[in-house]
């Protein structure tokens, strides 16, 4: 094949850390078995790849040896050895040189591979992303080493028949300018990630795609990529006819793979894409503005991925027109939302049009419209997300993980306010009572990482650890270090996420700002990202500033006699929740008179806290929490309909979650010993019908909002 490059060099020496090889082990997300499906040439992929590579057959997962990975670099081992050892590690049966040979084939001048190979570091390291793109490099040698395989020219008059039946490829730019003043949302269908694994492995492409174009995304971003992401063509295709002649504005689907020859991207043409994702990451500077050609002959305007500075002079170099900026490094999997804004700042910089609020005003007096489209790529979630992105300029977010896993995708988009106006609406909506529904699900007394990764996946967006005294699940700094450092590794973040404390308050009042700040920190704890809260009780201020920052929390949660003021963010360190108690008898029965509890609680808040957590006390006990027994939920509807949104704690079960969510729609709910095996130890299988029970409540609530 002229489009895919035999030429090779030899590699380059090269220690690759044990880290690397960690994340490829079969317990690890990255470790996915090889998808039948992924090309109609498996076997003759398989065969070429083990001939070339191995004497043995592709393994269902890489052959490393846990032992090499986790030992790291002993210094007591001798470095032949450990070179040795790590040579012979295996990513579907390719060796690291084997590996790097692949990326090194994909331009004969050096020069433009800079900023693939750490800018000469004589140290650099393979990491993830270039090892899932150099095995699709190989993987496309052995289609084009097999002579079944179509030709390109065969691809191109097959993308010519295509478009004769169901129409021309949209124009990427255009598709996304033509938004404007709204932003344009490219919502992305993956079954799998290797930062999270399984996310929906079992969802309907063509459904889900249709769901998204219903809902309005401008462009639906299919992932093909098999080994790790679990898609195919066949997603693609199915996603563009299930678009197509609708009676609504068709989307661009964009193919997102690991693009690195130009038989990829006729492949897109010929199955139905509009554009292709080329990642400047992992593509040399010549090989890009190749391809940025290629796709152009094919009307098909693609998205260049940069993440860092020097990746954006490359993609402006090869003539890119839609930059995306990927908030996630695709080397560390860590999310950095600031990315997107530092890049739109550069290109401002340089006297580069990008704007997209301006487009309208300039369609009216017939100005042309900016050269350039930015877009914001992966961790976003939220209305807020997508605002603080319109007001730098940006005219496309890629949202992806948060709509895989909605319950009602076009609820979740209707959620994002692409419309300015309805960001308006949504934002200066303090007053009157509270109907947004549930939006925060805690999981509380986690001592163990692994359950608070469970509770991750299960979709809940605060982890609770305990540092009051008197609790069974008591933990100590450390312990929540641990938890702390496994709830960022999911969250793909190495630092505490700020909460703002100081949001919009139209009227003044207590209960508007706690309105206001409810929904900062439902955006700070978007799903897929979740914070730690520390939970503390009539214990000194400076003990539990200590725990903040040696054990990284990012919120704080005071559960005793403490009072409002004390839940400041000035005092604590980081944001808290105030507890309320809610007096009722030992069986749950008694509870205050309603209407006065109600007054009392709305007449003794301040605007200290970040939120309110009502939980049931007994009747002539010490300390509240910890009862498991509930309360009148009534109460809690009755505080909402007075404007101040809460969590509610105390008794909740997989059982009654429901009941509880269907009949009150909460904002928040928060569970402990309802999910658990033992004291400090979750049930995990009781930890996910929790959150799925309070999801599926809430899903059939709103329907009569």
């Amino acid at each position: 094949h002229p489009t895919l490059p035999h030429r090779r060099k030899m590699a380059r020496g090269s220690i690759l850390p044990a880290v690397l090889s960690f994340l490829l082990l079969p317990s690890s997300p990255l470790a996915f078995a090889p998808s039948s499906s992924l090309f109609p040439l498996a076997r003759a992929s398989a065969a070429s790849a083990a001939a070339s590579s191995s004497s043995s057959p592709i393994p269902p997962f890489p052959s490393i040896d846990p032992a090499l990975a986790m030992s790291s670099s002993s210094s007591s081992a001798p470095v032949e050895k450990e070179q040795a050892a790590k040579e012979e590690r295996m990513t579907f049966g390719f060796t690291e040189s084997r590996l790097r040979d692949a990326l090194r084939s994909l331009s004969d001048d050096e020069s433009c591979c800079r900023h693939i190979f750490g800018r000469d570091d004589p140290n650099h390291e393979l990491s993830a992303l270039q090892r899932i793109t150099a095995v699709r490099i190989l993987d496309y040698e052995a289609i084009a080493a097999d002579p079944s395989s179509p030709t390109e020219a065969d691809l191109i008059a097959r993308a010519e028949t295509f478009r004769s039946e169901h129409g021309p490829p949209l124009n990427l730019r255009d598709v996304i300018q033509g938004k404007s003043p709204s932003m344009s949302l490219a919502a992305e269908f993956k079954r799998a990630s290797p930062s999270k694994g399984d996310i929906a492995p079992d969802l309907n492409a063509a459904e889900q795609g249709a769901k998204y174009a219903e809902s309005g995304a401008s462009i639906v971003s299919v992932l093909t990529e098999g080994r790790w992401f679990k898609g195919s063509m066949d997603d693609l295709t199915e996603v563009r006819l299930a678009t197509t002649d609708k009676g609504y504005d068709r989307p661009a689907v964009l193919r997102k793979d690991f693009v690195v020859n130009r038989y990829q991207i006729a492949e897109a043409a010929a199955r139905g894409g509009d554009t292709v994702l080329l990642i400047v990451a992992v593509t040399p500077a010549d090989l890009l503005k190749d391809l940025i050609d290629y796709c152009r002959s094919l009307d098909m305007e693609p998205l260049v991925e940069v993440h860092a500075d020097d990746e954006l002079d490359v993609a402006l170099n090869a003539g890119a027109r839609v930059i995306g900026v990927n908030n996630r490094n695709l080397h560390t999997f860590k999310m950095d939302l600031g990315t997107t804004d530092r890049t739109a700042s550069v290109l401002k910089g340089r006297g580069l049009e990008f704007d997209h609020n301006v487009i309208t005003s300039r369609d009216a007096s017939g100005e042309p419209r900016p050269d350039y489209c930015l877009c914001a790529l992966s961790g976003m979630s939220s209305s807020a997300d997508v605002d603080r992105y319109r007001q730098a300029g940006v005219g496309m977010c890629l949202i992806g993980e948060s709509l895989m896993r909605a319950p009602d995708p076009k609820a979740a988009i209707e959620g994002l306010c692409l419309d300015p106006n309805e960001y308006a609406k949504q934002a200066g909506g303090a007053g009157g009572a509270y109907t947004g529904g549930l939006k925060i699900m805690k999981v509380c007394g986690v001592t163990d990482p692994d359950d608070a990764l469970a509770a991750c996946r299960a979709g809940a967006n605060l982890i609770g650890v305990i540092f009051a005294e008197k609790s069974k699940r008591k933990v100590t700094k450390e312990r929540a270090r641990a938890v702390v450092d496994a709830v960022r590794a999911f969250g793909e973040r190495s630092s505490r996420i700020s909460v703002p404390t100081n949001p919009s308050n139209p009227d003044g009042s207590p209960v508007a700002a706690l309105g206001s700040k409810a929904r900062t920190l439902e955006n700070s704890a978007r799903r897929g990202c979740p914070l730690v809260v520390g939970v503390f009780q009539n214990q000194d201020e400076a003990y539990v500033r200590e725990c903040v920052e040696e054990s990284g929390l990012d919120l704080v949660q005071l559960h005793g006699k403490e009072g409002m003021e004390a839940a400041s963010a000035e005092r604590c360190g980081v944001p808290a929740i105030r507890v309320v108690d809610i007096e009722t008898d030992a069986d749950g029965t008694g509870t205050t008179d309603a209407e006065a509890a109600v007054t009392k609680l709305l007449d003794s808040v301040t605007s200290d806290p970040v939120a309110i957590l009502l939980d049931t006390a007994i009747k002539g006990s010490k300390e509240g929490g910890g009862t498991g027994v509930a309360f009148d939920w009534s109460l809690a509807e009755k505080v909402q309909s007075r404007g101040l949104p809460v969590l509610v704690a105390g008794g909740l079960t997989p059982d009654n979650v429901g009941q509880c969510v269907g009949g009150t729609r909460p904002w928040g709910v928060d569970v402990s010993s309802g999910v658990e095996a033992g004291p400090g130890k979750k049930d995990l299988d009781k930890v996910a019908a929790f959150v799925k029970g309070a999801r599926d409540a809430e899903e059939e609530a709103a329907k009569g909002f």
